[in-house]
């Protein structure tokens, strides 16, 4: 299997229609999202096809994928994918090669662990695919895809969880944060460099801090959050749910936590986000 490094790729850039008011947030499914800017666009969890979990976290439509894997409408100006993990409600290999393949323009970007998923690369494929696996220890490792800057830090998925990257993308002088799946504590989020990082925009799942006050602590900690975007909500009501008085009761008092926080939640459903 060809293995590459992370290193910047050079890619062509034409205007978008992206909101005047800034980057434009949209919603795929579960934590996968697409952020449209000025020139550039970028998917976070996003192409993934084959479901293994059943049914049990929130898969995009075929119709919206296959439109994602061929860059059309919404997707025209994507230029970079990221991948936190190698769980099938983040990521899968088979949804990724036949975006690699019909996108000729889209690169990569995960941890070695999603990328050894990747079989019958050609090497033009692997070339488009950028492996990155920050040190425990060592902060964020920095790069700039056309005019978007990537940093992508090690968040904890939890003990004996796969390896998770958190992603911070500056585009368009918007800063948006994906977490990924969060298990972290306070100490291992500094460890990792994440110390008052600002995030206009903090992409993370609903669980983490929900009613945990040592959570919450490490969130005030690692970030200054401008807005919250809670995700990684069930596609469907469950019974665990009733404890909050059902689905959208659990929606609205997540949200209640966090009193900048903006709903965006739903296949397509968008938002638009300026700087702070």
């Amino acid at each position: 299997m060809l293995k590459r490094a992370f290193v910047a790729g050079v890619m062509a850039l034409s205007p978008a229609s992206a909101s005047a008011e800034g980057v434009k947030l949209c919603h795929i499914a579960n934590s996968g999202f697409l952020a449209e800017g000025r020139m550039s666009a970028v998917l976070f969890d996003a192409a993934r096809l084959v479901d293994t979990y059943d049914g049990d976290y929130a898969m995009p439509s075929r119709g919206l994928v296959d439109d994602m894997i061929h860059g059309r409408g919404a997707f025209e100006h994507v230029t970079l994918a990221l991948v936190s993990h190698n769980h099938n409600d983040h990521f899968d290999p088979v949804g990724t090669l036949k975006h690699l393949r019909g996108n000729k323009r889209v690169h990569y970007v995960m941890p070695p662990e999603a990328f050894e998923m990747l079989n019958h690369l050609t090497e033009d494929e692997a070339a488009r695919v950028h492996v990155v696996l920050p040190d425990w220890d060592a902060g964020p490792v920095t790069n700039q895809f056309g005019d978007v800057t990537v940093e992508a830090y090690r968040v904890s998925h939890g003990e004996g969880g796969p390896q998770n990257i958190g992603y911070r993308v500056s585009l368009d002088g918007v800063r948006i944060f994906h977490t990924g799946d969060i298990a972290a504590d306070k100490e291992s989020l500094t460890r990792a460099g994440l110390r008052q990082t600002e995030a206009d925009v903090m992409l993370m799942p609903f669980w983490y801090g929900l009613n945990n006050a040592e959570q919450n602590e490490a969130i005030l900690s690692a970030w200054q959050v401008g807005t919250m975007v809670p995700m990684h909500f069930a596609p469907m009501e469950e019974r665990w749910m009733q404890e909050y008085g059902g689905f959208d009761m659990l929606i609205k008092h997540v949200h209640d936590q966090w009193p900048n926080s903006r709903k965006v939640l739903g296949e397509m459903a968008c938002e638009s986000f300026s700087a702070n």
